[in-house]
């Protein structure tokens, strides 16, 4: 599939924007196209699987849930796509993250209202096979959208 300009700054925005009510219209506006372009462009694009999810963020603690955990765990490499997809279906997992290195390969972020939370998702980690590498309490993550995706192409709103 071949992405041109709008597609790129559609990205771009979607990428920037995470609030979960940036409507197709403001994105319209900000690049210079018509509403049901976006909307063509948003759906063609989950379509050909190049846009998988919108995730909103959300900060844990203050909606009552303060720990927030980094496993870092190690699977069997013939082993890491399924034990990786069989760990995002555990409760109290939000992210797994599916690395190419032989080790320390397997990143699952953990929420939690109480420790023992935490504890019952280790062991049914470990139970998968995992090995769990070391564990992190997890501050604030910050991100950004990827820069060569259409930045140019978007008109910042007005501040005022």
């Amino acid at each position: 599939m071949e992405l041109d300009g709008t597609d790129h700054a559609i990205l771009y925005l979607l990428q920037a924007e995470s609030r979960a009510d940036f409507t197709h219209d403001e994105i319209a506006e900000r690049i210079d196209v018509s509403s049901s372009t976006v909307s063509n462009r948003i759906q063609r694009l989950e379509d050909e699987g190049v846009l998988e999810k919108f995730d909103p963020v959300i900060n844990y603690e203050k909606a009552g849930a303060p720990h927030h955990i980094l496993f870092v765990c190690t699977a069997p490499i013939p082993e890491r796509r399924d034990l990786c997809e069989r760990t995002i279906e555990l409760s109290n997992v939000v992210h797994a993250r599916e690395l190419l290195t032989g080790s320390q390969n397997l990143h699952v972020e953990v929420v939690g209202m109480q420790a023992g939370d935490v504890e019952s998702t280790a062991e049914e980690l470990d139970g998968l096979g995992l090995e769990i590498e070391r564990s992190e309490m997890l501050r604030t993550e910050y991100s950004r959208p990827y820069d060569h995706f259409g930045y140019e192409l978007v008109d910042e709103p007005d501040s005022g």
